[in-house]
């Protein structure tokens, strides 16, 4: 069906449909079964969580179809497309934020939250447009993908960052489970940005085309399995705590 890797990565097969399947089955389990005790990482989030899942779920399904058979539709043409794709990326990057900082102090609320997390969804933006800035004085031509590499290494050294250093930091001994469930889910997203970012050098700088089959692997932990593993992993006896005086006052 498909003779390259790079053929089957620009399909809307794995573009578009491939990538809801596993957030369409997950939402029709929350729909139907999503649990409904205390038993979670953190008692205080379980309302927030059960917000938070499905509507990330509904992006997940809009973004590749928006940024894909839509934006063609509309005859979106560079510079354009791009334009049109950023706002999506942000949002993806948003949505780690947030949970993250929602569940390091749910006493703080969703709105401190919200502000928290959009101002470090402008971090590696802002960082990625500098350096390719210097990186443009400095080279007549930059392979289009440039962009995209100095954005996912800075976004794994980011989520790095908080899973090695800033989570830590934040939470003390008595909030271990917590601390475990942030650190696996910030590992998580700088596994899919370490994968964007290896197999955009192996296309670039050595034209292998089993680099396009890697990327479709990013995009996979990126679009399906996010929402899916935050949730399960809320909820899992790996890292839930269960609701005592203790936890219900803090």
């Amino acid at each position: 069906m498909f003779s390259t890797w790079k053929e089957f990565y620009q399909s809307d097969l794995q573009s578009v449909y491939a990538l809801w399947l596993v957030p369409l089955v997950f939402l029709v389990y929350w729909l139907l079964s999503r649990p409904s005790g205390d038993r979670a990482v953190e008692p205080r989030a379980i309302s927030f969580l059960n917000v938070y899942a499905p509507l990330f779920v509904v992006e997940t399904v809009l973004d590749p179809y928006a940024t894909g058979p839509l934006a063609r539709w509309m005859g979106l043409e560079e510079p354009l497309a791009t334009y049109w794709m950023v706002p999506f990326v942000l949002l993806g990057d948003f949505r780690v934020y947030l949970l993250v900082f929602f569940l390091m102090a749910p006493e703080r609320g969703v709105s401190s939250a919200i502000v928290r997390a959009a101002g470090w969804t402008l971090v590696v933006p802002i960082f990625a447009l500098s350096v390719m800035r210097f990186l443009s004085e400095r080279y007549d031509a930059l392979p289009p993908q440039t962009i995209w590499i100095v954005y996912e290494s800075a976004f794994f050294a980011v989520a790095m960052f908080l899973a090695l250093t800033l989570i830590p930091s934040r939470l003390d001994r008595h909030r271990y489970e917590l601390l475990e469930y942030l650190q696996a889910l910030t590992r998580y997203v700088a596994l899919y940005y370490a994968l964007w970012a290896i197999s955009d050098l192996l296309i670039v700088r050595g034209g292998y085309d089993f680099g396009w089959g890697l990327r479709a692997v990013a995009n996979q932990l990126y679009y399906s399995f996010w929402v899916p593993a935050a949730y399960f992993w809320f909820f899992s006896a790996r890292y839930a705590v269960t609701r005592s005086p203790v936890h219900a006052s803090r």
